[in-house]
């Protein structure tokens, strides 16, 4: 292989090239070889010539950047070296050998080839000498075939790794958590590996996202990946059990006895002891049956005589019914509520505090899970795991009224009923006199904030223009349906980045709205209410654009952009992030910044209300998709494997677990 790779970087050049001229770039001549041994059917690469240089004349997909400060005044002395290969959906194909060319780049520190065509076997490639800098590897949506390669865990930076969509073949190799400990992400799924789930995956307590789905793993799921990850990371492998997977553990575990002495005659006599075991199992279990049948029938006669005592009483005035109804316990399920919710279920589920704020404490529950099981060889297994929900607990007000507390009590009736794509969903509630339990679906990606504002630094993936904008509808829509479907009675009254989270599937969903009024039972909300969260909602969107927190500082955010747009460098607002997208897009950027500035107006009645800001940012992404359509080259249209997180490959998963 690595001579094959030699010929290839030889034959990229004619002998009078390699004589008179070198490029300017060292880099050349591994980049040359690669696009000589792959197939380019859309001439995706004919900005690659030999009579370029790929920094200076800025070959397409290909970043560079200065290893270092030149030491001498002669820029010569340290020319740019290529740091970033990203050459997505293009149709490009060739076998493993290709790839290997590019290990001759010793300064990348981003390569991504998903979507493409490659085939052969990566452990034929050796990525070790990108070692020194390599961070982020994407080779999914290919034909890659072979075992998981050898070579990759000598890359002791990787930070993020997606191999999903390929052939791989073989098991996981045991000691990658140990090889790899600064992964944040790792993607393997719609592969055919086997065997177990390496027990190191457990000791990586940098890794937030982790994908094994749809292969042919087997076993139980490490203790720490299963509290970690969602059962989405581990669907699609039939002989995987335990939680999170609804799949119980078969148990069948082999019994030693004997103490460690003799063998043969020990063990013959194991199965007359687990016969005697089992029938003491069942007579015990006889005898707590009857004596619970007693119980019960005593308990029964007692209260039918409670019962018959009742009747012979008289009746009390109607006047106290009212005030015994409210004070009872109510259970109230919503559509989409599992069936066995009840206050018990919740209680016994396994509970984890995610944070206490001014309305409520919110908690993660994992509810409607069985007890420990015990198998027969005496080893404890891990019940069925069960529905993953946020509760949300409100204690009673000090001084609310029965008024107060039954308007709480329809007021949570209503919010039960919202459902919209852009909402965080209430599935169902528990009152009491004491405290309102509230039961929201389970978002696990995190918050528009985290999204924006974390890990910022040389190692984060941009977060680009369109997955913003995206982002922007998504929430926008559910504001807007949130303010309809209430009346105009509600408002949200505390709207943030931080209460806007992100599913799954990369769809923004509002949360938390209404709370306060719950809190605080008030007068129906007036449109001076709304028109407080289209200016909180217009701050979100300078958040979008910028990059900048209003949490930053004592910076007013909206009065800044405003002198900013005033003063006429409107370009310098957006964020850093944004530069590669501005030359197709700024128009795009800049029709968004009027929306948000229109929002923060200092006078209410200027702002528009949240259905005309959703329809605005509707029409302005559709003029991005109609530039998109025509602009795309015909390698672009088609499927595209989205193996990858599309919002922002590193954004780490937040410990908080982002509750409704």
């Amino acid at each position: 292989m690595a001579l094959r790779v030699l010929f290839l970087m030889l034959s990229a050049f004619p002998a009078s090239c390699l004589a008179v001229a070198a490029p300017i770039s060292p880099d050349a001549v591994p980049l040359l070889a690669f696009k000589s041994a792959c197939a380019d059917p859309a001439a995706a690469l004919v900005s690659w010539t030999e009579a370029s240089d790929p920094c200076s004349d800025r070959w397409r997909g290909i970043t560079c950047r200065k290893s270092s400060p030149p030491t001498s005044p002669s820029p010569s002395s340290s020319p740019p070296r290529v740091r970033r290969v990203v050459l997505e959906g293009l149709r490009l194909g060739g076998d493993a050998g290709a790839v290997a060319a590019l290990a001759g780049l010793p300064m990348l520190s981003f390569l991504s080839l998903k979507n493409n065509s490659f085939t052969g076997s990566l452990g034929d490639v050796d990525f070790s000498t990108l070692a020194p800098h390599l961070k982020l590897l994407y080779l999914s949506g290919n034909g890659f075939s072979g075992r998981f390669p050898e070579s990759v865990l000598r890359l002791r930076h990787l930070r993020r790794l997606d191999l999903s969509g390929n052939r791989l073949t073989g098991t996981i190799p045991p000691e990658i958590g140990h090889r790899l400990p600064s992964l944040l992400t790792l993607h393997l799924a719609r592969n055919s590996l086997v065997g177990p789930l390496p027990a190191s995956l457990g000791a990586m307590s940098r890794l937030a996202k982790l994908n094994v789905s749809g292969n042919h793993l087997q076993g139980r799921i490490p203790k720490r990946l299963a509290a970690v990850f969602p059962a989405s990371s581990f669907a699609g492998n039939p002989e995987l059990c335990g939680a999170p997977l609804r799949r119980r553990c078969n148990g069948q575990h082999h019994m030693v006895y004997g103490g460690g002495g003799g063998g043969g005659a020990d063990t013959s006599h194991e199965p007359k002891r687990g016969r005697r075991r089992s029938n003491d199992r069942w007579m015990v279990a006889m005898i707590m049956a009857a004596v619970g049948a007693a119980v019960a029938s005593l308990v029964a006669a007692a209260l039918c005589g409670v019962l018959w005592l009742k009747d012979k009483k008289p009746e009390r005035p109607r006047a106290s019914s009212r005030t015994s109804s409210m004070a009872r316990e109510e259970t109230v399920r919503f559509d989409g509520c599992c069936g066995e919710f009840d206050v018990c279920t919740l209680m016994r589920g396994a509970a984890e505090m995610l944070g206490k704020g001014a309305t409520a404490t919110t908690y993660r529950v994992a509810m409607g899970g069985d007890d420990v099981i015990v198998d027969d060889a005496g080893v404890v297994e891990e019940g069925k795991a069960g529905e993953v929900v946020v509760v949300k607990r409100m204690r009673r007000r000090e001084g609310a009224t029965r008024e107060d507390e039954r308007r709480k009590r329809e007021l949570a009736r209503e919010m039960g009923t919202w459902r919209h794509a852009n909402v965080v969903s209430l599935r169902a509630f528990y009152a009491s006199a004491d405290e309102l339990l509230l039961v929201f679906d389970y978002v696990p990606n995190g918050s528009l904030h985290s999204l924006l504002h974390e890990n910022r630094g040389p190692a984060r993936v941009p977060l680009e223009w369109q997955t913003r904008l995206k982002l922007a509808q998504d929430a926008a829509q559910g504001l807007a349906y949130l303010h309809g479907v209430s009346g105009g009675k509600l408002a949200h009254r505390h709207l943030t980045s931080s209460n806007i989270l992100v599913d799954a599937g990369g769809n923004t969903r509002v949360s938390d709205f209404a709370l306060l009024q719950l809190l605080v039972p008030a007068p129906a909300a007036d449109e001076a209410a709304q028109k407080q969260d289209v200016h909180a909602f217009g701050v979100v969107l300078l958040e979008i654009l910028t990059g900048r927190s209003p949490e930053d500082g004592n910076v007013d955010l909206a009065l800044w952009a405003r002198t900013v747009v005033r003063e006429e460098w409107t370009s310098e607002v957006f964020d850093v992030e944004l530069l590669p997208s501005r030359g197709g897009a700024e128009d795009e950027m800049v029709a968004l910044l009027h929306v948000a500035l229109l929002c923060v107006a200092d006078d209410p009645g200027e702002r528009p209300r949240m259905a005309v800001v959703a329809k605005m940012i509707e029409d302005i992404r559709d003029r991005g998709s109609k530039r998109s359509r025509y602009s795309a080259s015909p390698s672009q249209v088609g499927h595209s494997y989205e193996s990858s997180p599309s919002i922002s490959e590193d954004t780490t998963r937040s410990t908080n677990a982002s509750s409704s």
